[in-house]
């Protein structure tokens, strides 16, 4: 069993925006031997109604880490809309010099699509991401209005994202949803590097909640792209990666 001294531990932060492959990406990370890796704790608080500085505490106890560890890189994944003291976070990554690691995905239009079929799972099983091929829905009819709501909240998240992050004098990684999805080892490897542990396969436990081809998941796919012909979101419609 591997032994790490205090030093050699890297903490890190997973800064996201949901349908972003977030919960894909910790399960990988959580099969990890050397890798302390939890899901949303800060949203699980906010919904218990603790404080800004009850969830900052809980934070600044997590990344303590004991002289001796047998992980070698311990974090959690957090959207900004959960945590209830931006600025203070900000404190707190600095002082205790936390990694950030940005997941983004650059079809928004997917994203949304993933979105909506998430709810719908949701309501079926309670799960918000799909573990059981049994749970897999099929395909639905999309509301137009409240897709087009949903693409202009995915891009003002977008770049509220990533003001935050610019604004963070820390190393940083990105990780883009596209990138693990048609090239995991080398996107992993690059991950892994960055964490400073050892390139381990790795397996997650999560399933691809939405088909990568619209059209298997869509029925009113021509209607919707038709509103979008011209625009930077028309390409995105017909992106199929795996």
């Amino acid at each position: 069993m591997s032994i790490f001294l205090r030093s050699q531990v890297t903490p890190y932060i997973i800064l996201f925006i949901e349908r972003d492959g977030s919960t894909y990406l910790t399960s990988l990370l959580m099969s990890h031997p050397h890798i302390h890796a939890i899901y949303e704790r800060f949203a699980v608080l906010k919904g218990k109604g603790v404080t800004a500085q009850e969830q900052l505490a809980w934070a600044d106890e997590f990344y303590r880490v004991p002289l001796l560890s047998r992980k070698s890189a311990l974090g959690f994944k957090t959207k900004l809309v959960d945590i209830l003291d931006l600025d203070g976070f900000s404190d707190l990554l600095l002082r205790r010099n936390i990694r950030i690691i940005q997941m983004q995905r650059r079809n928004r239009v997917k994203a949304v699509i993933s979105r909506i079929n998430a709810a719908r799972l949701h309501e079926l099983s309670g799960n918000w991401n799909l573990y059981d091929e049994s749970n897999r829905l099929p395909p639905m009819e999309v509301d137009l209005t409240q897709f087009e709501r949903y693409l202009k909240e995915r891009e003002a998240a977008d770049n509220e994202l990533d003001d935050y992050v610019n604004r963070l004098d820390l190393p940083k990684h990105k990780i883009v949803y596209e990138d693990l999805l048609v090239d995991k080892d080398n996107t992993l490897k690059e991950l892994l590097d960055f964490l400073k542990v050892a390139n381990l396969p790795l397996q997650a436990k999560t399933l691809k909640n939405t088909k990568d081809d619209l059209r298997e998941v869509v029925l009113n796919l021509d209607e919707l792209q038709e509103r979008y012909v011209g625009s930077n979101y028309a390409n995105m419609f017909d992106e199929v990666l795996v």
